[in-house]
């Protein structure tokens, strides 16, 4: 079975966005869209899980 990971990708791009720029760039402020696609891509890990889980 195949677990969809673009949410899990792109909070995790977010994420690195708002720790800030590896070569110094200022951190930006988590906004509500970070928060929806956070909470998107738990619910996908969730999701994946479970799946596998029920497999075994």
């Amino acid at each position: 079975m195949r677990v969809a990971t673009d949410y899990i990708r792109h909070a995790a791009r977010a994420a690195r966005k708002c720790a800030g720029d590896p070569l110094g760039g200022a951190p930006q402020a988590p906004d509500s869209e970070f928060y929806k696609t956070l909470a998107r891509a738990l619910e996908e890990i969730a999701a994946g899980m479970e799946a596998l889980g029920k497999e075994e």
